[in-house]
């Protein structure tokens, strides 16, 4: 499914388990109630008992106001009766309407302030625990300390709650809502709009509620309207996808060009310029229905979210221009320490672009106070450190292999048993990909203690083996054959010439064993491989123009017998010059066979890779020529 696709399901499942109007608060029935007509019309208000206690009076209009939100409208004389209104017996429907839309206010407020206990209300014995005791006529219910919250949450858009709740009792002892509330309940009321709906119905479904929020608005928006709304949703996403080709081409373009920033600049800005056009066709689109109050807050909310959203998206992905420039600096310079601290600047520059976007739209969209959030990270800090002090030591190994620099991305390692080339250095872990291919992650914190071999580190590759050549070799042939040896190690352009040895060094069962013990000096093990096989073949051409047999395990049975024949020596007395010309001898063999050789001129480059098949061309690295042969 496209992304734009999901975006929407989203934004349309966060409408749907927004929080909604609320209904009227619980509360019991009041105190024998009198049987409640089934007819539509308004029934007689003396049929409902009046209250003798603020408790009475709160519990009757809550109860009654909850009767009215489950579609019983001839509950409203019973919920009226409980304000100090005029006791006209038959008010104008104007009249009535205002009474409503006052008793819908008042009940909105109390919404906003949380669940009500009744209890905590007076009754008829707390009125009059105190016989002696004038008797209490008013209650003054808000404002009160326990709603001191609402202070501090309307504090930062610079409003305050503004009226007064109190009940009143008149000179029979019934208990309404005083005249001086009634006349506050409009101010009360739009200075507590922006408090978010603090009371919960769990009980109440969001199919219910739903009905509640948007019946208004299927009721009162034309047609028109809604095809405006799915035209400029329609518009979005078809000039997104415009604009995302585009970028996408043009950044196709500027990396066949060579310009790979600039190209990863146009893809990573193409997704977020899409989202952001689809989220103003729908602010164009969703401007046009009509929307209740609280419908319209929630929804510009979202709205803004979705654009601050697309900003942020895009940031987000910024960085990895950000690293692709930086990799590009740090390829110019030989340390390698930039190329461990590039992958967490990346990491570390994501995370900060999430916590500041996070906590700029908890403050600035939804009216969050991140003040607090702010204040308790020092003690939630210090829980952290407690419950993640392995985290620690692995950010503590990270900083250790930056600046003690045991390895940098590149080198082969040996730790702990886990042998491969380092490919990252993170935070937390670092990752070598071993040479069967697998990655295995290593927490930072085992590399403080841990030995590391790194043969990244050498500058010389050692080789040491042994050559094994036939007895009848005569010790001419033997001088000439190590000095040759010797000479093809002076004159190869990867060894190490101020350090070998090279030596006739055992006399082994069925061989004399020569000692080669060289290094090479080497960019890589490819290239020490190939340097190695051609020193080898070297050495095996040269004890061909010498006539140095190389030896293989035998077995010669000699039968004894008793006659015994004179002794015949196989090899003449050495004289001052034998050991000398037999030196001689392998030098001229050894530049007879490498003095055609192309890396006498140029040095071989490192080795390469490519694909096959191959023709059967070479360069004169010993490189494969990727052509088609002309001769075939």
């Amino acid at each position: 499914m496209p992304k734009h696709y999901l975006h929407l399901l989203a934004f349309l499942l966060l409408w749907l388990t927004a929080p909604k109007p609320l209904p009227a608060q619980d509360a019991p029935a009041p105190n024998e109630p009198a049987p409640i007509s089934t007819a539509t019309e308004d029934p007689p208000a003396y049929k409902f008992s009046p209250a003798t206690s603020p408790r009475e009076a709160m519990q009757g209009f809550l109860w009654s106001m909850n009767q009215i939100d489950d579609g019983h409208e001839n509950f409203w004389p019973y919920a009226l009766m409980y304000f100090e209104f005029d006791d006209a017996p038959d008010p104008s429907d104007s009249t009535r309407e205002e009474r409503r839309l006052t008793a819908r206010m008042l009940l909105s407020v109390f919404n906003r302030m949380g669940r009500i206990d009744i209890d905590e209300l007076p009754g008829k014995l707390e009125l009059n625990a105190t016989p002696d005791a004038p008797p209490i006529r008013r209650y003054q219910f808000f404002p009160a300390p326990k709603f001191s919250a609402m202070w501090d949450k309307l504090a930062p858009h610079g409003k305050a709650p503004a009226g007064t709740i109190a009940f009143q009792s008149n000179d029979q002892g019934h208990w309404r809502f005083s005249r001086q509330t009634i006349l506050d309940i409009p101010a009360l009321y739009q200075s507590t709009e922006l408090l978010p709906p603090a009371y919960h119905d769990q009980q109440s479904r969001i199919g219910d509620n739903l009905f509640i929020l948007v019946g208004p608005t299927f009721q009162n928006t034309h047609t028109w309207a809604w095809a405006t709304l799915f035209a400029a949703i329609f518009v979005g996403l078809l000039l997104g996808k415009i604009v995302q080709s585009m970028l996408r081409a043009a950044s196709k373009r500027c990396i066949e060009r060579g310009k790979e920033v600039r190209g990863i600049a146009f893809d990573n800005a193409a997704s977020p310029a899409s989202f952001a056009l689809l989220s103003l066709g729908l602010w164009l689109g969703i401007t046009q229905i009509y929307r209740e109050p609280p419908l319209a807050t929630f929804t510009n909310n979202i709205i803004e979210f979705l654009l601050i959203l697309a900003v942020g998206w895009f940031l987000f992905n910024l960085v990895e221009v950000i690293d692709a420039a930086l990799r590009r600096l740090s390829e110019k310079t030989e340390s390698k320490l930039d190329d461990q601290l590039v992958p967490l600047v990346r990491k570390a520059l994501r995370l900060f672009l999430v916590v500041i976007f996070t906590l700029f739209v908890a403050q600035n969209v939804f009216g969050l106070d991140i003040t607090g959030w702010l204040a308790g990270l020092g003690i939630a800090g210090l829980a952290v450190s407690l419950a993640a002090q392995d985290s620690i030591k692995n950010l503590f190994g990270s900083i250790t292999v930056l600046f003690d620099k045991p390895f940098t991305v590149g080198d082969w390692i040996v730790t702990e048993g886990i042998e491969g080339t380092v490919e990252e250095v993170g935070f937390r872990s670092t990752r070598i990909r071993t040479f069967y291919n697998s990655l295995i992650t290593l927490p930072n914190a085992n590399l403080i203690n841990a030995s590391v071999d790194n043969y990244g580190r050498r500058q010389f590759r050692r080789w040491k083996t042994h050559i094994g050549v036939q007895y009848d070799t005569t010790p001419e042939q033997l001088t000439a054959f190590t000095e040759g040896i010797r000479e093809l190690v002076r004159s190869h352009p990867y060894t190490r010439k101020d350090y070998f040895q090279v030596w006739c060094h055992e006399f082994a069962t069925s061989s004399l064993n020569i000692l080669i013990y060289i290094f090479h000096e080497v960019p890589d093990w490819s290239t020490e491989l190939r340097e190695r096989e051609r020193l080898f073949i070297d050495i095996v051409r040269l004890a061909d123009s010498l006539g140095v047999q190389f030896a293989f395990p035998t077995q010669t049975v000699h039968l004894y017998k008793q006659d015994h024949k004179p002794h015949v020596t196989q090899h003449e007395s050495p004289q001052s010059m034998t050991e000398r010309r037999s030196m001689i001898q392998g030098i001229r063999a050894d530049q007879n066979l490498i003095k055609d050789q192309p890396w006498q001129s140029q040095t071989p480059g490192p080795v390469t890779f490519t694909q096959g098949p191959t023709d059967l061309k070479i360069d004169e690295h010993g490189n494969p020529i990727i052509e088609k042969d002309k001769e075939d």
